[in-house]
């Protein structure tokens, strides 16, 4: 082994470290900011705890290589028992935060605190390994290996990210090739400490990465409920009427209006979740024949919208389209009406035209398709 190598792997300590500390400082400063405007503000403290606890071992870490100093037994023991504890707390904290529709107990947590705390205990009981000139606890070391099986066998039954489970993955060929450098190889293979050294860097990246996917996560879901309505999936009206203005601007379009026939009465005798599945039945086959050509949105109640371009489809076409795949393939029928913007240049205005022929539909039959342009005069006069 030349002496550049040699340099560079008596160096590793020290950049594993530094590279740690730096990933965890983010973290833990990107953790505050997400705290300060979240509601469940323990589950951030508790993260918070656990990002501290994890560095105290890496700057102990860069103290020991900087000064050159064989650190005191008592202190090494507390560092490892840091990182122990802090990999409790972590793997709690993620499964808080991903583990959707559990409700997870403190009581698992607690267990593994005090398995620590009686592996800290019995530290100070056996004689530690002795290696060259230093020293090394199998006690500490084999919870920790054990600690480690146990969150992958019990997370196995929560549904966690994939992200996550690399994360321990990760953390268990550190802490297998950890006690192999130890113990078996007694530092003597320089591939094998390059690999321990490397992993924790991976590790903590993956944390932090895990952090940042559910931040995003919460921004998306937040998005969406602004704009999408919970119970159909299809634009609120706000956004709806936002989306179709803009398409107005660039092309021809046509405003279809549909509502369910006779949706009270199947409220009454049905039930609210029949009622509810034909909704959603209605607004998916909406969604799917005005996807190629424009939007649908949830006007109210039971009324649908769609917004699509006119300039490369008739919209009685799509407006027959849907009538016919709702009346062939759910339990109920609708009454559509449609207006195009070569009847009004006001978005508002469109709407209220369309639904207007809606109505007719609805008055004259009931499961039919009305234009507005064909409606008698005498209606339009009324408007």
């Amino acid at each position: 082994m030349n002496l550049t190598t040699t340099n560079m792997i008596a160096l590793l300590p020290f950049i594993s470290s530094m590279i740690c500390c730096v990933i965890l400082a983010i973290t833990l400063l990107t953790s505050i900011k997400i705290m300060v405007s979240y509601r469940n503000k323990q589950v951030f403290i508790l993260l918070i705890s656990s990002l501290i606890t994890a560095g105290l071992p890496q700057l102990l870490n860069l103290y020991q290589v900087s000064t050159q100093q064989q650190i005191p037994d008592l202190l090494y023991i507390i560092s490892t028992m840091a990182v122990i504890i802090s990999f409790i707390l972590i793997n709690f904290v993620l499964m808080k935060m991903y583990a959707v529709g559990i409700k997870l107990r403190i009581a698992p947590m607690i267990m593994l605190l005090l398995g620590a705390a009686a592996a800290f205990a019995a530290s100070f009981f056996v004689a530690p390994y002795e290696i060259g000139t230093g020293l090394a606890f199998p006690i500490l070391d084999f919870y920790m290996f054990i600690l480690i099986i146990t969150m992958l066998v019990v997370t196995r039954q929560i549904d966690m990210p994939t992200s996550y489970y690399y994360s321990l993955l990760v953390m268990f060929i550190y802490q297998l090739g950890l006690m192999l450098d130890r113990y078996v190889f007694e530092w003597s293979q320089a591939w094998l400490h390059t690999l321990v050294e490397l992993l924790p860097i991976m590790y903590y990246a993956i944390l932090f990465y895990l952090l940042l996917d559910w931040v995003m996560d919460r921004l998306l879901s937040t998005y969406q409920s602004a704009i999408i309505d919970g119970l159909t999936g299809l634009y609120i009206r706000r956004h709806f009427q936002k989306k179709l203005q803009s398409m107005m601007q660039r092309k021809p379009v046509a405003v279809i209006f549909c509502d369910i026939d006779n949706f009270k009465a199947l409220n009454d005798t049905k039930g609210h979740q029949v009622a509810d599945e034909a909704l959603q039945q209605v607004a998916a086959i909406l969604k799917e024949e005005v996807a190629p050509y424009g939007v649908a949105g949830r006007y109210g109640g039971e009324e649908l919208l769609g917004g699509i371009a006119i300039d490369s489809v008739k919209p009685m076409a799509v407006a027959e389209k849907i009538r016919a795949r709702v009346e062939l393939e759910t339990i109920v029928t609708i009454s559509v009406g449609f207006s195009t913007s070569k009847e009004a240049t006001e978005l508002m205005q469109l709407v209220k035209q369309a639904d207007e022929a809606m109505y007719f539909s609805k008055t004259t039959g009931k499961n039919k398709v009305s234009s507005y342009r064909s409606l008698p005069a005498s209606i339009k006069q009324k408007m």
